[in-house]
């Protein structure tokens, strides 16, 4: 490990070095474990009618684990001011792979949607870099232009711009849930920069007129619209996934059936191993498993925003601030759809959902968190800093 201690000597030379966040790591891990035993329960039938073993998808889920914590660790000894340099170098291998995607023929297409690339038995969902690639993109903006984000011109629409471009090929996939999460981000991450709050409005009422029209343009989301709205109005085929949903949570009571004896998992609930993951655990382990599970999101996501407030430099705070407000938001959103509060989104729950990318991007934010977390500056905070903490609290 002889780079990783140059890395550290050149990197972080005036800053104080302390240990990682413990209780930031314990709870990913506990959430990690917690996803493999739902997985497990989840899975078992599906995998042993369609693969003859009801172990294929946990065996599938650990390889990725051991890889998505691999990466975390990596991720955490590395300093995260080395990623400033790396920030164009991304963006751009990001691009290339959104267009790669989109080319038939090259993009592997599950479902009507173009969404990854298959390399042998290995398969990348490209948003799912893009997701921390944005990240990257206006946290290094924010530690270089930050005094002018305050501007609509020279702030807010160079940031748009290239949001835009990216989520027009995330679009071509389509993959509108993460294109909503990704606007979202960035949208939070340039209100607590700084920008006007008119700015931020009008940036918002843009977004939701783009969406408005996409929903309307294609009919299948529109029927995801009024599935939310009334599921019992089609309840075999758009409302069947979420009526589902219902009867795995109202199945469990306080303390659940117990763990495995879902029945909505014998092929009732579609992706009950994915997105509705969540669905399973209610009936399972009842209001008190989802209580444990909200507590554990909660205290990551507690103490990402600690480690914002806490950081060494802008870079650092911004970049903080985007990992967990991605994550955050995307926890959210998925809980709010698998409880019927939102329209069904395609978006899986970090940590506790089966999916290769998703995790493995989700396991290196986090190591970047807590890389984050490892170094504090003696300095006196700049004034972007201090705005920004301002408006986090």
């Amino acid at each position: 490990m002889n780079w990783l201690s140059s890395l550290n000597q050149k990197q972080t030379s005036g800053y104080s070095k302390g240990g990682y966040d413990r209780i930031l790591l314990a709870a990913t891990l506990l959430l990690c474990l917690l996803g493999v035993v739902m997985i497990y329960s989840a899975s078992t039938s599906l995998s042993d009618r369609f693969y003859g073993s009801s172990l294929i998808f946990l065996r599938n889920h650990l390889l990725n684990l051991l890889v998505g914590l691999a990466a975390m660790y990596l991720a955490m000894r590395v300093p995260y001011s080395v990623w400033k340099s790396w920030v164009p170098v991304f963006l751009v291998f990001c691009l290339a792979l959104l267009i790669l995607v989109v080319i038939p023929g090259i993009g592997h297409q599950v479902g009507g949607a173009r969404r990854w690339l298959r390399l042998g038995s290995f398969s990348l969902q490209p948003t799912e870099l893009l997701k921390l690639a944005m990240i990257f993109n206006v946290a290094y903006f924010l530690d270089r232009k930050g005094d002018l984000v305050h501007e609509f011109r020279r702030g807010l629409v160079p940031n748009i711009v290239v949001m835009g471009v990216f989520l027009s090929l995330v679009m071509l996939q389509p993959d509108f849930g993460t294109s909503v999460l990704i606007a979202l981000t960035v949208t939070l991450m340039i209100f607590v920069g700084g920008a006007k709050p008119g700015h931020i409005l009008f940036g918002l009422a843009g977004f939701g007129m783009i969406g408005a029209l996409l929903i309307v343009s294609q009919s299948y989301r529109m029927k995801r619209m009024l599935a939310f709205l009334d599921p019992w109005q089609d309840r075999l085929d758009t409302g069947f996934q979420i009526i589902q949903s219902y009867l795995a949570f109202g199945s469990g009571g306080w303390f659940g059936v117990g763990l495995g004896d879902s029945r909505q998992k014998m092929f009732f609930l579609p992706e009950a191993h994915t997105d509705f993951v969540v669905s399973i655990l209610g009936e399972e382990l009842g209001v008190m498993g989802v209580v444990f599970l909200v507590g554990l999101l909660a205290v990551f996501l507690w103490r990402g925003f600690a480690i914002c407030l806490q950081s060494a430099d802008d870079f650092g705070r911004y970049l903080a601030f985007g990992i967990t407000a991605s994550l955050g938001l995307q926890m959210v959103l998925n809980l709010a759809v698998v409880m019927g509060m939102m329209p069904t989104k395609g978006l899986p729950l970090p940590f506790i959902s089966y999916g290769g990318s998703a995790l493995l991007v989700s396991l290196t934010m986090t190591g970047i968190l807590l890389s984050v977390g490892r170094y504090q500056s003696p300095q006196t905070p700049s004034g972007i800093s201090t705005r920004m903490e301002a408006r986090s609290v």
